[in-house]
């Protein structure tokens, strides 16, 4: 298969086959990140309002609010939604892969459980896992029955069974509340609360972006939040079938436009890479590569830099550092 040199073309050839806008999104869900996407949608002479709207998006996760916002967003201004997804769309990006009315996953791709992400106290920088909170309880649970159950079972046979079944339980539920009562009391209720409270919050988001998304259901997002061990485990394009109603290989198009693309989505991008890439640009206007002549590459608009002309907007003087 032929990789068109450039990436504008093959946009195109995506935005034809489709009849949608396509976006580019590489890097983190968050306030930059989200910002930079609203300004790509803004209409002009060179890329005009489409029925439909495809995004490839590579992410890490990020914020679950910004997620929900930036799925529904693209719901309500198109007709289809569609999501492809070029390698790694974690966490908060499940979330929007939640509100895509068609997902393309190449066999590389990979999404993640829907979980929410929290700063770690008495941290500046690092986050932790809403995971950690049900494993946890999970496994507390578990070793609590273990410990009940070996002593109620131990002595029920070693009495010979002289001992009623409601003596033997009674014995083993005050062994067991001896012996996992100092583990439970070093939980702060508070930080489980609110730790239980955003898993929930991104459990409500999913589900308000299934009905309207209509390709998946509130059993899948139940599923995306409590049926994993990990933040890191990995649903590849296979686990997603049968999680989603539809998820397809991406087409040669899609393909094109990943491989012309290639680090931009291969990585999660630092700063943000955001761009409508589709459009009718006139020659000086964008370079093969996708970036404009200014130098403004795919992160240019999160970035606060300026985007290719639009319109017949005259081109501004070029900012020097002092500005």
């Amino acid at each position: 298969m032929d990789v068109p040199e450039n990436i504008n073309e093959a946009a195109n050839a995506v935005a034809d086959s489709l009849n949608a806008m396509v976006f580019v999104y590489s890097g983190a869900i968050d306030h930059e990140g989200f910002g930079g996407l609203v300004k790509t949608l803004e209409p002009s002479d060179q890329q005009p309002l489409r029925p439909n709207a495809i995004l490839f998006l590579t992410t890490h996760g990020g914020h679950a609010g910004l997620a929900y916002r930036i799925a529904r967003l693209l719901q309500s201004l198109t007709k289809n939604f569609y999501l492809c997804v070029p390698s790694e769309c974690k966490s908060a990006g499940t979330l929007i892969a939640l509100g895509a009315n068609e997902i393309y996953m190449p066999l590389v791709s990979e999404l993640g459980p829907l979980d929410a992400q929290f700063r770690r106290r008495d941290e500046i920088v690092g986050r932790r896992s809403g995971m950690v909170v049900r494993t946890a309880l999970d496994g507390l649970a578990d070793e609590t029955f273990k410990v009940y159950e070996k002593v109620m079972l131990g002595i029920t046979r070693r009495s010979g069974q002289t001992i009623s079944f409601d003596v033997s339980s009674r014995i083993a539920s005050t062994v067991a509340t001896g012996v996992m009562a100092p583990v439970y009391a070093q939980i702060d209720p508070q930080s489980l609360g609110n730790d239980l409270r955003d898993l929930s919050v991104a459990k409500e988001y999913g589900n308000r972006l299934v009905a309207y998304g209509g390709n998946a259901t509130e059993e899948t997002v139940t599923h995306l939040v409590e049926g994993y061990p990990e933040h890191e485990f990995i649903i590849d394009s296979a686990e997603a079938k049968g999680l989603f109603n539809q998820v397809n290989d991406p087409t040669d198009e899609m393909n094109s436009l990943i491989l012309a693309l290639g680090e931009t989505v291969y990585s999660v991008q630092k700063p943000h890479a955001i761009r409508r890439l589709d459009g009718n640009f006139e020659e000086g206007e964008i370079n093969d590569d996708g970036t404009d002549p200014d130098g403004n590459g795919a992160a240019g608009v999160a970035e606060g830099r300026k985007a290719p002309r639009r319109g017949n907007r005259k081109r501004e003087p070029k900012e020097t550092e002092d500005d």
